[in-house]
Parts: structure tokens; C-alpha cells; sequence
């Protein structure tokens, strides 16, 4: 039996598939810590998981509602963003996350499994003690967005992690993108077909498939007709429009909806009739009975969706959503709107189109392969083997030669770099 440590941030879509995760890896024997946000204990409890919280469910609130000013578009104002990870001590956060890991290290007995980009006290741990290290993506836009972030980690935040990185003895990161992809084990967490709808993830990664986290079940809804179901997710980082914009587009075409949004703030003071709010719902069973769901774009929802064959149509902004929407949109199995879109009229006849699809069985005939692809569990015992064959790994995290990362770019990965190379100098 091993210590398998999960750590991971953000909301369900991001901290549930690691629960689902860790429930795999307890059933093999393991002891299994999740390392993650206070306020996702009594689903860990419910795992049957050991937890290890980070912060309070307070303080996880208050972050959440302080982030949505900033990470929709992080670029628009990198200062707010120093000022954010200064004002939550997301910096202190990060010294304390390295050492509750190599408090709970024993050589040749535990390993990591991180959250790929915000998996970085994993990474300084293995650098410093030898600890083996997974670590996992859970949307194609974390490999995405590396240049970006990476720029941001470097010229933003750079001086609050090089303080962190001194402070346990280690040199500061000049190249996050390599750092970041510096682990010998990568996991993603979509499958083959997701991943070549648009930009791949890199050599070497593994695609797992998709891991459907939401597992909670609940009774099965008596509903005389279906309902449409809107979910803008768990998070803030999210449209003020989103919910007004697809609650009346339902009303447009004359169909009761249900609206599920635990941050009630976001959502017009009244709604349509016929639509009705509620906090929470258990998607692993409302999913399926519902006629479409219109949604943000999150990995959880819609991989939620397409297990169940659910039409679905995206009103995406902001972080991943578009990536994954326009994936989505090229493999023929959903619609989707930019911001610059969103109308009721626009939503409406979007709406419309997908359920006439879900009435003449087009629809869930065409995606019945990829259903059952979403909803088999494949993915959770390919990922918990990968951590499993991490076991007594143990060796020290050596940084990657910029010369090794050069030499394994594609040409079209050269010309990119080249053409930056010249923007920098002005050519």
C-alpha cells in the first residue's frame, strides 16, 4: 500500500474527477490524501478519502468571488493579478502546500498527483526531495494557454514565486512553460477525439479519457415534460449575461427550464416564468432526463452531457470554454456562441435547433459512440495505473535543458518562435 497525495484547485470541474480519481486508487489498497479547498470536504468524507484542506470554506468563497473580477481575461490587468494572489496569500499558500507534501513524503511510498499549472508545490517537492510526481490536466486549455501563462508566472508574478523558491533553497523559474511541463508522467483527462478536435495536447501525454467527477445521485425527476437545463457551474469566473441571456431564450421558445446556480448574485432579480432556480442539483441523475442544457463551456458539464447523449448548446466565455466549445462544435455534437453573440434570438433558435435533432433521435444516434465513451470508467483505471506505476520512483527533479526543449519543437512550433523572436526586436 502506498500514500497516493491528490492535490488539486479551483471548482467541481477541476477537484471532483481527482475525488473520482482517488476513489479508484483507495479501492486498489492505497491510502489516499486529497489535498484541495475546504469547502469540498463533505465530498471527499462521502469518497471515503482522507482530506488535507488548504484554506477555509470561507476563505474559498471569498476567493472565488475576489477571482471572477481578473481571470476571465488575466491580461487585461496583470497588476490586479499580483494584487489578488498578494490580497488571498496565494504565494504563502504555495510554501505551505510544499511542505504539507514532504511532511506526508516517505521514500519509496508516496506519490503526487497534481493539477497540471497549479501543481507547482508537487513540482518543487520533487525537485527538492525526489517525490514522484503525476501531474494532470483536466482541460485541453492548460496546454493551450502555457505561453500566455507562462509570461504571466514570469513578468506578473514572478518576483512573489522567486521569493518562494529561494526561501526552500531553490533557483528561481526562468521558463515556466518547461517547468510546468517538467514531469516525466502527464495525464489528460479528455480522450482522443476531444484532443484532435483542436490544438493536441504534446507528445507524451496521456489521454485518458473523460473522468465524470460528478457522481452524487439523487431521485429520479418526475417531470411531465423535460425541462432545459442552464448551469453556469460552480465557479464566479463567469458573463453577468450568461444566465438572463439563456433563461429567456427558453422563454422564447416556450420551455420551462431549470436553473441550477449556487451564486444566486449572478442571475436577473426575476426570473422568466417557467423557469425555476435552484442551488444544486445531482447532474449524474438529472442529466439524462432533461431535454438540452445550456451551459458555460466547463469540462465537467459538458462531459457530463455528452455521457448522457444531452443536446447541448454553449453560451462560452472566458478561460477554456471557448476552446472546449469550439472542440465540441467540430466534432458535430454541440453549438455554441462567442460573447459578441449572445442573444435571446441567437440562443433561442440555437435552443430550438437542438432539441428538434433530440426529438428525431438524429442527435442521440450520431453521439451514442462518444456517450459511451464519456460515461465508461476506462479513464479512471488508466489514470490511477499511471499513478500506481509511479510507486518507489523516487528520484530528484532535475530542470529541463532549454537546448533539449528546442530540439524537440515541431517546425511549425520554429516558425511561431521565430516570429516572435522578430516581433521582440522590432523586425
Amino acid at each position: 500500500m502506498a500514500t497516493m497525495l491528490l492535490s488539486t484547485h479551483g471548482t467541481n470541474g477541476d477537484v471532483l474527477p481527482f475525488v473520482r480519481i482517488g476513489r479508484e486508487l483507495a479501492e486498489r489498497g492505497h491510502d489516499v490524501v486529497v489535498m484541495t479547498h475546504s469547502w469540498f470536504a463533505d465530498r471527499i468524507a462521502a469518497a471515503g478519502l482522507r482530506h488535507l484542506p488548504i484554506d477555509t470554506a470561507e476563505g474559498y468563497d471569498r476567493h472565488l468571488d475576489d477571482a471572477r473580477r481578473y481571470m476571465l481575461d488575466p491580461l487585461k490587468d496583470p497588476d490586479g493579478v499580483l494584487a489578488l494572489y498578494r490580497r488571498n496569500g496565494l504565494f504563502e499558500l504555495l510554501a505551505d502546500e510544499v511542505r504539507m507534501i514532504e511532511e506526508h513524503y516517505r521514500p519509496g511510498e508516496t506519490v503526487v498527483v497534481a493539477r497540471h499549472t497549479s501543481g507547482i508545490a508537487a513540482l518543487m517537492a520533487a525537485e527538492r526531495r525526489g517525490v514522484p510526481v503525476a501531474l494532470v490536466s483536466v482541460t485541453p486549455h492548460q496546454y493551450v494557454s502555457l505561453p500566455v501563462l507562462g509570461n504571466l508566472f514570469r513578468r506578473v508574478l514572478g518576483q512573489g514565486y522567486d521569493d518562494v523558491f529561494q526561501a526552500f533553497g531553490l533557483r528561481p523559474v526562468r521558463d515556466w512553460v518547461a517547468y510546468l511541463t517538467s514531469a516525466k508522467t502527464q495525464l489528460a483527462l479528455w480522450p482522443e477525439w476531444f484532443d484532435a478536435a483542436g490544438q493536441p495536447a504534446p507528445e507524451g501525454v496521456v489521454r485518458c479519457g473523460f473522468v465524470l467527477g460528478d457522481t452524487a445521485e439523487g431521485p429520479i425527476p418526475d417531470w411531465a415534460e423535460p425541462p432545459v437545463l442552464i448551469t453556469g457551474g460552480t465557479g464566479q469566473v463567469l458573463h453577468d449575461r450568461f444566465y438572463d441571456v439563456a433563461a429567456r431564450a427558453c422563454r422564447r421558445i416556450g420551455r420551462k427550464a431549470l436553473l441550477v446556480n449556487r451564486h444566486p448574485s449572478f442571475q436577473p432579480e426575476s426570473l422568466p416564468d417557467g423557469v425555476e432556480w435552484v442551488p444544486s442539483a445531482p447532474f449524474a441523475t438529472v442529466m439524462p432526463h432533461v431535454a438540452a442544457v445550456v451551459h458555460h463551456g466547463g469540462i465537467g458539464t459538458l462531459a457530463r452531457a455528452l455521457s448522457s447523449a444531452t443536446p447541448q448548446v454553449l453560451l462560452a466565455h472566458g478561460v477554456d470554454r471557448p476552446d472546449n466549445a469550439e472542440r465540441l462544435e467540430r466534432a458535430g455534437v454541440a453549438t455554441w456562441l462567442p460573447v459578441s453573440h449572445w442573444t435571446e434570438d441567437r440562443t433561442a433558435d440555437l435552443l430550438a435547433r437542438a432539441l428538434d435533432s433530440a426529438a428525431d433521435g438524429g442527435y442521440r444516434e450520431r453521439i451514442a459512440p462518444l456517450a459511451a465513451d464519456a460515461a465508461s470508467e476506462d479513464s479512471v483505471r488508466v489514470a490511477a495505473e499511471h499513478a500506481e506505476a509511479l510507486i518507489g520512483t523516487d528520484a530528484v527533479m532535475t530542470r529541463p535543458d532549454p537546448r533539449e526543449r528546442l530540439a524537440r519543437l515541431t517546425p511549425e512550433q520554429r516558425t511561431r518562435l521565430a516570429a516572435m523572436a522578430r516581433a521582440r526586436r522590432g523586425v
